[in-house]
């Protein structure tokens, strides 16, 4: 099934403060003037594919419409590699506190599960072209992982469990019969709407690389007059052809690469299986269905995007590496757009690097202002904005109702380092995985100087859902800026669950009281999104655990650990929750304070389990200690 929001894949920008700060040189600009500034990236590739770095803005011309343009802004990008971490917590361990901080590429891995076959073989080299992709991750990026037919879908996060999650629950629906369902061009196409789906999606996002990992088994195409089987198509079937180029030029103004990975590997005896029809542009439709290869979308994806194709080979994740280098070095550049004030509309540009020998890659037009809105008008679960926002979601079961409260405790800073006196304005709205809304709080409020400790305070909504999967997105504008964070909010069902927890918080004193008084039962303060500390900080973490209505109460067995960058664990408290500390809602809360003093500089990770027979339920946060 197809989502109508990218809510597994990379849909865009989340980063971790309490993960080390990136590099500036790897860190996007912001280009902070008028609406009529252009931002694009571009990147340069030498005859063998390789980036180019260390050019200047005297090295590019950028044309609109043909005719020559100032460059007004210009940035070098180089994305770091991937850190290797000791302790294992460090790479995937869940992110409990996200950010609109903009400064990696954007990965979105198509697992396309409609067309590719039934095997042990293929599952498996899919699982490890997407999990290759994952490694790939620099500090910066930002990942999501979406599926042509049905899975676990992940919205763009830097959260490599949450990914791994989403590509376990991969598995092929193709069997020897065909695609299972309706992904079938009769009716639709689930791979090329999906591709359409995520270059609509992406087309808004801010600035940077944006890359598409198609793991796919390929398949030919159905065009227009051509029909399954090599059959003449019939009044019914859908003009595949036409779909496809919409397709095609959607990516293309979205700017995205697309990598495409065939997983079917070698055929028998090793025969190569071809390289497939031309892409559109080179656009030819053929007589006969089997002139076609059988891995032709794979190529035609690639080919139309300036990316490029991994087939004939037993070990598709080996390529994997080749497409992020291609992607590691690029350049922002700004110019002032021609387009009146008043007419929305697209506008063609060209971008050319003034030494020969080199390919330019970037996107070939872009929206005037009439077309867009500012970042926190659209709910499009895209993070973004030149506001920044951090947040952090944790959810409490509400006594007596089947619907839980999600709280999100959200920090708001503005450029210049306060937004003291001044007014911001936050919606916060719950997306479920088809993009449909459920529910939105508005907010308006006026900061008091010196107000929450280490400078602005915590602002506090709430969201009111149903048992489910959600992005909960929070938009705040301020002083003519705005900004845009996303959370991913698993809801549990609380009746159900024979041992459940909320969500863990953390506060740090002097913590800010509830006043909202639709929660200030079920939350005993404000958390805080703040993850880094002195020594001489106080800092505990709550949680609260449930037991269902359907057993007795019995006792809880729980524990807390710290465990540092090295993975040694530096602090270890055990407890058991006996049944007369649960209230009539059966419910008992737990809180540990953090040992600050007792921790060295560096980065660490609290986890807090509860235990009762064979059911475990685990919170974790990550903190830093200055």
């Amino acid at each position: 099934m197809i989502r109508s929001v990218l809510v597994a894949s990379a849909l865009i920008i989340t980063t971790f403060p309490q993960a080390p700060t990136p590099p500036s040189s790897q860190q996007a600009p912001t280009f902070r003037s008028s609406v009529d500034l252009v931002q694009l990236d571009v990147m340069v590739l030498d005859k063998d594919r390789h980036p180019v770095g260390g050019l200047t803005a005297n090295d590019f011309t950028i044309l609109e419409r043909g005719k020559p343009q100032s460059i007004v802004a210009f940035s070098a990008v180089e994305v770091p590699a991937p850190i290797s971490h000791s302790a294992p917590w460090m790479r995937d361990a869940p992110l409990d506190v996200v950010s609109n901080v903009q400064n990696g590429r954007l990965v979105t891995i198509v697992m396309d599960d409609a067309y590719t076959g039934v095997s042990p073989a293929v599952m498996k080299r899919a699982k490890d072209v997407a999990r290759a992709a994952i490694d790939q991750l620099g500090p910066g990026d930002l990942a999501s992982v979406i599926f042509t037919f049905t899975g676990r879908m992940q919205n763009f996060t830097a959260d490599r469990s949450a990914l791994i999650r989403a590509v376990d629950s991969f598995v092929p629906k193709m069997g020897s019969g065909g695609v299972q369902g309706w992904c079938n061009p009769t009716l639709r196409s689930c791979d090329i709407e999906t591709m359409t789906t995520v270059a609509s999606t992406l087309v808004s996002a801010p600035p940077g690389r944006k890359m598409v990992i198609l793991i796919s088994g390929g398949r030919r195409f159905a065009f227009g007059h051509v029909g399954l089987g090599g059959l003449p198509s019939s009044a019914g079937h859908r003009n595949e052809g036409a779909d496809l180029t919409a397709s095609f030029n959607a990516l293309q103004r979205a700017n995205v690469a697309v990598y495409a990975f065939d997983v079917r590997g070698l055929p028998s005896g090793g025969m190569s299986m071809g390289r497939g029809a031309p892409a559109v542009g080179a656009f030819s439709l053929v007589g006969s269905v089997s002139d076609v290869s059988a891995n032709e979308s794979l190529h035609s994806f690639a080919e139309s995007t300036g990316g490029r194709a991994v087939t004939d080979t037993n070990d598709p994740a080996a390529g994997v590496a080749q497409a992020f280098r291609e992607s590691s070095t690029y350049y922002f550049v700004g110019f002032r757009s021609t387009a009146g004030p008043d007419r929305p509309e697209f506008r063609k540009i060209e971008v050319k690097l003034n030494r020969p020998g080199f390919d330019v890659r970037t996107r070939n037009g872009y929206y005037t202002p009439g077309n867009t809105s500012r970042p926190a008008d659209v709910i499009n679960g895209l993070p973004g904005g030149d506001l920044p926002v951090q947040a952090t979601a944790a959810v409490f079961a509400v006594p007596g109702q089947s619907t839980a409260e999600v709280v999100v405790a959200a920090r708001v800073d503005s450029p210049d380092g306060t937004l003291a006196n001044k007014k911001i304005d936050l919606s916060t709205t719950a997306l479920d995985l088809d993009g449909h809304s459920h529910g939105t709080q508005h907010q308006s409020m006026t900061l008091q100087p010196g107000s929450g400790p280490g400078g602005q305070p915590d602002l506090l909504t709430h969201l009111s859902l149903e048992a489910g999967r959600y992005l909960v997105q929070l938009s705040a504008q301020s002083g003519g800026s705005s900004g845009v964070v996303v959370v991913d909010v698993e809801v549990p069902d609380f009746s159900r669950e024979v041992l459940s927890a909320s969500g863990l918080i953390v506060r740090r004193r002097p913590a800010s009281p509830v006043t909202d008084k639709a929660i200030a039962d079920l939350v005993p303060f404000v958390p805080t999104t703040v993850r880094q500390f002195q020594p001489t900080d106080d800092a505990l973490a709550f949680m609260r655990v449930y037991q269902s209505e359907r057993k007795p109460i019995v006792p809880v067995k729980i524990s807390a650990k710290v465990t540092d960058e090295k993975n040694v664990v530096r602090s270890r408290q055990e407890g058991v929750l006996e049944p007369t500390q649960f209230s009539q809602a059966r419910a008992s809360d737990y809180q540990v304070s953090l040992p600050l003093a007792q921790l060295s500089a560096g980065h660490y990770l609290l986890e807090v389990e509860a235990q009762s027979g064979t059911r475990r339920v685990q919170r974790t946060a990550r903190f830093t200690v200055r």
